[in-house]
């Protein structure tokens, strides 16, 4: 009896699981957040934890999983809301080779080596970072390069997301809020809020309007 009460835990468990994983939307494991892999972690420990135990049954796990989950999930919109609680929960990609020159001082204060960067850009088929235009280290702990040939923008990332100004960003290039108001304007935007997405590429601004 015990061994039939056993399998049921353990497919309860897995049906569970991936009913969770699909509510959570998430696609890819390699694409994980830090945030999503200890959701992930807590809830795979939670009921395998359940399974044969009498202290903690079935049900009293699968509840702390559903809280858990929620939490994520509230926590996801209010990160889609507030980008600085975005940025406080998951991080936020760095800048380790930006318009092809190394910050030293970034990979010194991630921990970041010589022998990683080397190794990451070998795994993309780059020999040396001479043909390297960007590369960011992702919140994932993945490097996403961009080569120079390959290159059509002063900075790839947006400079306006959600009508939301990237002042980090505007920094990099060495630019200001003036500068990127004018460009607006010149392409017929009076007001930043109204932009979606904004990249600065090498010869325009690629603007989407909201709506």
């Amino acid at each position: 009896m015990k061994y039939i009460e056993i399998f049921m835990e353990s497919l309860g468990t897995y049906l569970l699981l991936v009913c969770m994983i699909r509510f959570l939307g998430k696609k890819e494991m390699s694409k994980l957040s830090v945030s999503d892999l200890i959701v992930f972690l807590i809830i795979s420990e939670l009921m395998t934890i359940s399974i044969g135990n009498e202290q903690v049954n079935f049900m009293q796990a699968g509840i702390a999983v559903v809280v858990i989950v929620l939490m994520d999930k509230l926590f996801t919109l209010i990160s889609l809301k507030s980008p600085f609680f975005k940025k406080m929960v998951e991080g936020h990609p760095t800048f380790i080779v930006f318009q092809g020159k190394l910050n030293q001082k970034k990979m010194a204060s991630l921990k970041y080596s010589v022998d990683d960067l080397s190794h990451h850009l070998r795994e993309q088929g780059i020999g040396s970072l001479s043909e390297v235009d960007f590369a960011v280290l992702e919140t994932d702990g993945q490097l996403s390069v961009i080569e120079k040939k390959k290159s059509q923008v002063k900075a790839p990332d947006a400079i306006i997301s959600d009508g939301e100004i990237n002042y980090k960003l505007l920094q990099l290039i060495n630019r200001d809020e003036a500068w990127l108001m004018k460009k607006l304007k010149e392409a017929g935007i009076s007001d930043y809020h109204e932009v979606f997405y904004c990249v600065v590429e090498k010869e325009r601004f690629f603007i989407i309007k909201k709506g």
